[in-house]
């Protein structure tokens, strides 16, 4: 009788402790590299501003991305790859020129600045609707290529 209350709280205490992730079925996180290759940048002054997003109100918001980066534009490109669990993201990118950390706009809003989406997704008035920028991340390895304008 000891013996098997014994092992009923061994079992009981053991799972509080790993939070019961086996008992409820929980998978693990798979982590996939995605790699992004922006091209079209008149020159490589300043940075390339790199924003990802795991959601559409992420992506409408101006609040904070899931991931931002501040890459160094090489050869008038950018070349990296992040870390990221698989799932769906949008990323945007801005050629911050100056690096004023914001995008620079003429008259009427319209940007000064070369910007790109992933899927080369482009909008009509304003930013492309995140189904068309929208990517799945579902393999060890993912590659997009941006071209900003």
């Amino acid at each position: 009788m000891k013996q098997s209350i014994a092992v009923v709280l061994f079992f009981t205490i053991l799972a509080m402790v790993t939070g019961s992730s086996v008992y409820a079925g929980k998978s693990e996180t798979v982590a996939a590299d995605l790699k992004i290759h922006i091209t079209g940048f008149a020159n490589s002054e300043g940075v390339a501003k790199v924003a990802v997003v795991n959601s559409k109100e992420n992506y409408d918001s101006d609040g904070t991305p899931y991931l931002g980066f501040n890459f160094k534009i090489i050869n008038n490109e950018v070349r990296q790859t992040i870390r990221v669990p698989q799932g769906e993201y949008a990323v945007k990118v801005f050629h911050d020129e100056n690096t004023n950390d914001e995008m620079d706009r003429l008259m009427f809003g319209i940007p000064s600045e070369k910007y790109g989406f992933s899927k080369n997704a482009r909008g009509i008035f304003g930013p492309p609707a995140f189904e068309d920028a929208r990517i799945l991340v579902n393999t060890a390895e993912h590659k997009i290529e941006i071209k900003v304008q």
